[in-house]
């Protein structure tokens, strides 16, 4: 016998489900709703917290996939109020009493269900680590006195590609590469171009660095090499704003995951004047809680450790302790690097107090006594 029932198209999450307060709504705003009722008493915060969780134990979840689902709630909770509507006008009684939307709703939302990128609402893909990634990269061009887009527009062939390179085709790419960089500088290149040039080269290089197996080093080595030039040009002689320089570099290092400053982390701040630590420290500041507060807590992490090395590379000695106290004993890597300054410069005594202040409860805290030990020849008191 021949079924001539139409088939009903399969459906992944972002179609259309239903029009409230004259708004379209979508297959996953249906079920976000259904699973905030149904298991956190309508509270979409309860809800966020549940992906929160997961995010930070990165080894016992899915972290991007999490990320992109706490993205739309949070997309949906905006869209809700807009509309002056709750969660319950979307998850009504006719919602919850249909026992296949809530076992889909518990299946999709919460459940081990793998999310596909064709599933994916707009606000899934437009994740908080999507923006601030691409604003590290790109978003502060604009205010440079000589816009880094004119050079990297010479890079993007290069760089942009549709699949990655292969280990066997990455040492010639990125060979044309360093070789499109060195056609592009030269003695005739004025300051102001210069910065544009290296800096979009910076970004060109973390394009292609994204989609190449650099097993020869070729490109971690142009990388660096390029990256200490830009930070080697007097950037201040071509009128660019501090705040708009320190912001751009501070989002460029704690977003740069490649160690293009393995064993030179302070270099990121070695041009900066005495009167300009307050300017960064208050970037970082702020960086850090605008990461912590969209669960990127690797970034904010980073952000928070860049305030020692603006510290050493400035000789601001007397915030040593303070940052030590906020450390404690988990980075000891940094508490050692400022004790170690400290005592090069003769202030021993100092050295002890910023190994005092982060002797606190924590993995490396015996280690720690024992750096202090051999490096000041006493512990911590």
């Amino acid at each position: 016998m021949v079924n001539n029932k139409p088939r009903r198209g399969q459906r992944f999450g972002p179609e259309v489900w239903a029009e409230r307060g004259e708004r379209e709504w979508s297959l996953w705003d249906l079920w976000f709703s259904v699973v905030a009722v149904l298991d956190h008493d309508g509270d979409l915060d309860g809800l966020a917290g549940v992906f929160t969780e997961s995010i930070q134990r990165p080894a016992f979840s899915d972290g991007r996939a999490d990320e992109a689902k706490l993205s739309h709630l949070r997309d949906l909770a905006e869209r809700l109020h807009a509309a002056e509507l709750g969660v319950g006008d979307l998850a009504d009684a006719n919602a919850i009493g249909d026992k296949v939307i809530v076992r889909r709703a518990r299946e999709k939302v919460t459940g081990r269900v793998s999310l596909e990128h064709r599933a994916m609402t707009p606000a899934m893909v437009d994740t908080p680590r999507a923006r601030l990634r691409q604003r590290a990269r790109f978003g502060h061009w604009s205010e440079f006195p000589s816009n880094p887009e004119q050079f990297y527009e010479r890079f993007r062939p290069a760089v942009e590609r549709a699949g990655h390179v292969s280990k066997g085709k990455s040492f010639s790419a990125a060979n044309r590469f360093v070789e499109r960089l060195h056609d592009l500088d030269g003695p005739r290149r004025t300051v102001t171009d210069r910065l544009a040039l290296y800096r979009a080269f910076h970004t060109a290089g973390l394009a292609l660095a994204d989609n190449t197996s650099d097993s020869y080093g070729v490109l971690g080595e142009a990388r660096t090499e390029a990256w200490l030039t830009y930070l080697g040009i007097d950037w201040r002689s071509t009128g660019i704003d501090p705040a708009v320089y320190w912001r751009d570099l501070c989002e460029l290092k704690i977003w740069e995951p490649y160690a293009v400053d393995y064993d030179n982390t302070t270099a990121w701040f070695a041009s900066a004047a005495s009167d300009e630590v307050d300017l960064i420290e208050s970037i970082l500041v702020d960086l850090e809680s605008e990461h912590r507060g969209v669960v990127l807590g690797w970034e904010a992490d980073e952000a928070f450790q860049a305030l020692p090395d603006l510290y050493i590379a400035t000789g601001t000695h007397d915030r040593f302790v303070g940052a030590a106290e906020r450390l404690g004993s988990g980075w000891w890597q940094l508490i050692e690097a400022m004790a170690t300054t400290l005592v090069d410069s003769g202030r021993r005594d100092e050295a002890l107090a910023v190994f005092a202040a982060a002797d606190q409860p924590g993995m490396h805290r015996d280690y720690l006594r024992g750096r202090c030990q051999a490096i000041c020849g006493a512990t911590p008191r």
